[in-house]
């Protein structure tokens, strides 16, 4: 399995995509599920000018299908690999999480990158933890 194939259903699985009727706790879905946002993304800086991106009422996109989140997943996670929010090769996969999912998003960063890490040790054929660095997972997957 490639890296960015990985990294992305590591988010989804993370993400919680819960249908409804799987659990009790969530009768009309996951968040994720009900906004077809398998990587429960907010939206980004937009150019004056560019369409209005469709969100939730607590600012998570709204795709009209799976396979368009899908696709926005990889993207995001695409350039964030490349260089964007100041990752580099260097940067380490916890780096990747705290811009990813920020703990001032009520997020735990170091939870979602452990997790992770586990998932990708497993797709990817190697031990990762949180502190591999970016290059190092390029190479592998």
């Amino acid at each position: 399995m490639k890296l960015l194939e990985a990294l992305a259903d590591s988010i989804w699985r993370f993400e919680g995509w819960i249908p409804p009727g799987v659990d009790p706790k969530l009768p009309d879905g996951s968040r994720s599920w009900r906004n077809r946002n398998p990587g429960n993304l907010r939206p980004v800086m937009m150019v004056p000018g560019s369409p209005v991106v469709p969100v939730d009422d607590r600012n998570y996109r709204v795709f009209d299908s799976l396979a368009a989140g899908w696709i926005a997943l990889l993207n995001d996670i695409t350039a964030k690999l490349e260089g964007s929010h100041g990752l580099t090769d260097n940067s380490t996969l916890r780096n990747f999480f705290d811009i990813y999912a920020p703990s001032n998003d009520d997020n735990d960063p170091n939870k979602y990158a452990r997790q992770v890490a586990i998932w990708l040790s497993r797709d990817l054929g190697s031990t990762i933890a949180p502190e591999t660095t970016l290059g190092r997972l390029k190479q592998l997957g």
